[in-house]
């Protein structure tokens, strides 16, 4: 696919409103993302933003403001959200002619940062759902069931990390476009299962390393984290079968080469 072709905007809170920004300016990120808990992170450049707009996401990390930022990507007609977060540093600067604005972005920072929770309920779910009663900003996006326990639990401390206390041996947690996902070692999340193969942008040959294989392909909003991918090769046939993909890295540029995908899962079927 041609650089022509190839689309993507950032949205980003100022006061009073939202900013979208995309073509004419140069757009450059690195997503990662991954399901082994952690939170996702996005390194996102921008040049030449109006002065007035590229003031207002200046940022440190010790700063409170909160500053939600979204990153669509894809191709001319069809764009999808790849990333939700909050920034954590902004910052401009002047390289030769441009002005390029700088940012680290944090899936969920914000909430898991600064969020605290103090109450006493009945275990299982109700401890997961009252932790996140107060991160305003992160919902509900895949959550198995949790164990019932026999007395009530008390909740002090950082929300997020209350969470992670009720994560068992067999499961896994990942915060993913603002959303909250628990799940098993062996779920996954959505139904659908796109084709990765030669015709639809598989790059090199897939490897295989720690019962994992990690494959590349041209840039494929429909591969979400923890959904599952089909995978088709011609050079490496015994690798070919359904995975559940566990780490996304995403590395775009609308004016210059990258515009691709590295994924990593582990076979759930043939």
């Amino acid at each position: 696919m041609t650089r022509a072709f190839r689309d993507c905007s950032v949205t980003f809170g100022v006061r009073g409103g939202t900013v979208t920004v995309s073509h004419p300016n140069r757009i450059t990120f690195s997503v990662d993302k991954s399901t082994r808990g952690g939170l996702n992170k996005a390194r996102i450049t921008i040049e030449n933003i109006e002065e007035s707009k590229r003031l207002q996401l200046v940022k440190d990390a010790e700063d409170s403001k909160r500053i939600p930022i979204t990153l669509s990507a894809g191709y001319k007609g069809s764009i999808e959200q790849i990333y939700k977060g909050t920034v954590l540093t902004g910052e401009n600067a002047r390289q030769g002619a441009n002005i390029v604005t700088s940012i680290n972005s944090l899936d969920g920072g914000f909430d898991g940062l600064n969020s605290f929770t103090n109450r006493t309920v009945e275990g299982g779910r109700r401890a997961v759902d009252a932790a996140l009663e107060d991160m305003p900003n992160t919902t509900v996006g895949q959550i198995n069931d949790r164990p019932v326990l026999s007395r009530p639990k008390v909740l002090i401390g950082n929300s997020l990390q209350l969470i992670e206390e009720t994560i068992g041996d067999d499961e896994t947690w990942f915060i993913d476009n603002e959303q909250l996902y628990i799940i098993s070692d062996r779920e996954t999340v959505g139904r659908f299962i796109p084709l990765v193969s030669a015709q639809t942008g598989l790059i090199s040959t897939p490897t295989r390393q720690n019962k994992e294989v990690t494959f590349q392909t041209k840039f494929n909003p429909s591969i979400i984290l923890g959904g599952q991918a089909r995978l088709t090769s011609q050079t490496a046939p015994h690798l070919n079968g359904v995975y559940r993909v566990d780490v996304i890295n995403y590395s775009g540029d609308n004016y210059g080469d990258a515009w691709n995908q590295t994924c990593t899962g582990f076979l759930i079927g043939e």
